[in-house]
């Protein structure tokens, strides 16, 4: 099962309308219909839904649903079917393993200088990895992320990038895509480990495309490099 429950901005575990549809096989048009015949009183649909909007593939904005896991669960009382049963004991398990993660001790914030450390980089990708694995159990989850990271930071996949680094001259042997990006583009690394931490942190990677992270932060991670600053050395382990 995909990542059906995210963090919304405030922190809170939420779901919207366009997942619930994909998840459950329907028409996403059907689903808001369904809130909209829910026969819930105006305070509990202020607290547990609320609107957002979506770009189609015609690039026109379009309607869309966020709701909490009490909106969830009113609306998907109504859907029936053993898969359905399926989908939404699935849905239930993520609230609850989110919601486990934030009554857990908030880790220490990362100074953002620190971000252009490698070790500290390679800490964010097992984080990150760690998290991952725990909220689906799938090992695939972890490669679309890393694929992703490089896409949004280098509009190619790791192994694209790669190969471009070989037919540049650079002798890589087996790295990895991000242990190249290290060597090419620190800047682009350190934002690469940035968008790890949200990750590992319960933000999704759309939700800090969608706020531009991966645009602004490489030029000020370039900045701080120009400028001599560099991380402080890690304490011993």
């Amino acid at each position: 099962m995909s990542i059906l429950v995210y963090f919304s901005p405030k922190g809170t575990p939420i779901t919207d309308s366009l997942r619930v549809a994909k998840a459950f096989s329907k028409k996403h048009k059907n689903v808001l219909q369904s809130i909209d015949r829910l026969e819930c009183d105006a305070e509990f649909s202020r607290l547990n839904f609320g609107p957002s909007t979506y770009t189609d593939g015609r690039g026109k904005q379009q309607r869309a649903v966020l709701m909490t896991r009490a909106g969830f669960t009113f609306l998907a009382l109504g859907f029936t079917g053993r898969k359905a049963a399926e989908f939404k004991q699935g849905y239930i398990a993520q609230f609850d393993r989110m919601e486990a993660h934030l009554r857990q001790p908030r880790p220490a914030v990362t100074p953002m200088p620190e971000f252009m450390n490698p070790l500290v980089q390679v800490q964010r990708v097992k984080a990150t990895a760690a998290r991952l694995l725990r909220l689906n159990n799938d090992p695939g989850d972890i490669m679309r992320h890393h694929r992703a990271v490089m896409k949004c930071l280098t509009a190619r996949t790791p192994a694209q990038y790669v190969r471009d680094a070989v037919a540049q001259g650079l002798r890589v042997g087996s790295w990895s895509g991000r242990q190249v990006l290290r060597r090419l583009e620190p800047a682009k690394a350190a934002t690469a480990a940035f968008l790890d931490q949200q990750v590992a942190h319960g933000r999704t990677l759309e939700q800090l495309v969608a706020a531009g992270v991966p645009q602004a932060l490489p030029a000020a991670f370039a900045a701080m490099l120009r400028a001599g600053i560099t991380p402080a050395e890690l304490p011993p382990t």
